[in-house]
């Protein structure tokens, strides 16, 4: 037991120490579209490659999670082998009791326990990109209303859409900056990286707003209207949203409340039963 303590406190370290590390510059790099050519041969990293060409997760959920497809493969890995060395733990530390389980439990644990830990990073990236989606689209709202207000003020559409990225904060509004300011260092449209955000993110307001800012830009139609009208049917999409989940809520709540019925009515009617089923043996 101190052996298997000593290994999870030795492992928790080695993880925490790698999590300090700087983040590399080709990673920082990589959401601008530079990909480094970087070649590493160890056992480790072509383990990693090999996850994650053949089990693959939807890019765009990576995306809005801020993570890359390398580390989630090295989570899977990590997840995996962990889980298959649990019943090797448990069996080695029974085994020196002296009551050792048997080979064939703990080889279908080991399995069960590898794939469900090899599983559970990919399944946590897809719930946490849902969430972060939804997050996003409801600040996207806000960020049209600030948008709207400056245009109604006389500002142009450019200023517009920097000084309200400017003014909000979260993540959404650091997105919309940094692309901003991204199309700014490299003289292209801001319209053009907003709609790359969103189709990076999956995220399908920000093309829908970059195609309402470039009709606005390039055609001069009624950006305010345009806007403020896009912001109410996010705002209208989002409460009904939040209107079903309340809904889907409240019926899982009724579940727990039908079983304690089904179990008092078992309860009450047991003593009869076993009177009648006395009666007959009698």
């Amino acid at each position: 037991m101190i052996l298997i303590l000593g290994a999870a406190l030795g492992g928790g370290l080695v993880v925490l120490r790698r999590s300090l590390r700087p983040i590399p510059l080709a990673d920082r790099l990589s959401k601008y579209g530079v990909v480094s050519h970087r070649r590493q041969n160890s056992f480790r990293h072509n383990l990693v490659a090999t996850i994650r060409d053949r089990a693959k997760i939807d890019e765009t959920d990576l995306a809005v999670c801020g993570s890359t497809a390398e580390s989630a493969a090295a989570r899977r890995l990590m997840f995996g082998l962990v889980g298959a060395g649990m019943p090797l733990g448990i069996w080695i530390t029974t085994s020196l009791g002296g009551v050792a389980l048997p080979v064939h439990v703990v080889t279908v644990l080991a399995l069960v326990l590898g794939f469900a830990g090899f599983q559970y990073p990919a399944t946590q990236i897809r719930r946490m990109a849902h969430l972060h989606r939804r997050q996003f689209r409801t600040s996207l709202s806000a960020y049209l209303d600030l948008v709207s207000i400056m245009l109604a003020g006389g500002g142009g559409i450019e200023t517009a859409l920097h000084s309200a990225a400017d003014v909000g904060d979260g993540p959404t509004f650091t997105v919309i900056a940094e692309a901003l300011d991204l199309a700014r260092a490299t003289r292209r449209s801001p319209w053009d990286t907003l709609a790359e955000v969103g189709t990076r993110f999956g995220v399908g307001e920000l093309p829908e707003l970059a195609a309402t800012v470039r009709l606005g830009g390039e055609q001069g139609a009624r950006m305010t209207a345009s806007l403020i009208a896009k912001a109410s049917a996010m705002r209208s999409r989002e409460l009904a949203d939040v209107e079903a989940r309340a809904n889907e809520a409240t019926e899982r709540m009724g579940l727990p409340m039908v079983l304690l019925f089904i179990g008092f009515l078992v309860l009450l009617g047991y003593p009869a039963m076993h009177l009648i089923t006395s009666g007959f043996d009698g």
